[in-house]
């Protein structure tokens, strides 16, 4: 579903992320883990046609990226990591204009803006301006935002972010879900338990570079270690 070669990605001379390399299966969830600033951020801006890469290629359910960006970017759902919403707007009306945009029926758009509202516990507050809500009100609209149209590969920039812990098990339960449904997940933490509870492979990232990449189990073992925050650890140093 997604293949990356080579990726990278330099700002006055200096990479943010270098010669990156991995593939991502249909039904997968991936993760890409690492401290802040370490490289996640950028990886996905380029993944979903953000940012352009200084080199590498990018295919996305076997379409390239840089020769035919719409067609990509038209299966894709993308969570940034500090998602810009309209504060005039009700949640309800956020769901609506990116429904419409992603040319779904009005009836269709109902029926997500209905299921939202309930899966996410916001209720009527949906029809609240968005700018009367808290962060993790703010976040939970951002996340129906990203996946109303259904798409067959989701991005998802520290999607924790604000969430409770009730709703951050509700998320997890969705990401699950979405696997099981044939969809293609990929997300970026820096929260550890969330990358070994949800990833069937995760990639490691530090200061730009790549430092491993395959299933829990495999880079634990390459690092000669139990759990996946020793390994961290280990590949990253003090």
């Amino acid at each position: 579903m997604i293949r990356v070669a080579g990726l990278t990605k330099y700002y006055n001379g200096k990479p943010a992320a270098k010669e990156i390399t991995f593939s991502v299966d249909k039904g997968e969830v991936f993760g890409l883990l690492g401290t802040n600033g370490a490289g996640k951020s950028t990886t996905i801006k380029m993944l979903c046609g953000l940012l352009k890469p200084s080199k590498g290629s990018i295919t996305i359910g076997g379409i390239d990226l840089q020769r035919a960006p719409l067609k990509a970017k038209s299966i894709m759902g993308y969570l940034p990591e500090n998602p810009l919403l309209y504060d005039k707007l009700t949640g309800a009306e956020c769901l609506e204009l990116i429904g419409n945009l992603r040319k779904l029926s009005s009836d269709m758009i109902k029926q997500r803006v209905a299921y939202y509202a309930k899966a996410l516990g916001l209720g009527e507050q949906i029809y609240q301006e968005v700018g009367t809500y808290s962060k993790g009100m703010r976040q939970k609209i951002a996340i129906a935002m990203t996946l109303i149209h259904d798409p067959e590969m989701v991005l998802l920039d520290e999607p924790a972010s604000g969430l409770d812990p009730r709703y951050t098990k509700i998320l997890k339960d969705w990401i699950k879900n979405l696997a099981a449904n044939g969809r293609t997940v990929l997300l970026s933490t820096h929260i550890i338990e969330m990358a070994e509870s949800l990833c069937s492979k995760v990639a490691i990232i530090d200061k730009g570079q790549l430092l491993a990449v395959g299933s829990v189990q495999e880079i634990q073992a390459s690092t000669g270690v139990n759990n996946l925050e020793d390994a961290f650890i280990r590949l990253i140093g003090d």
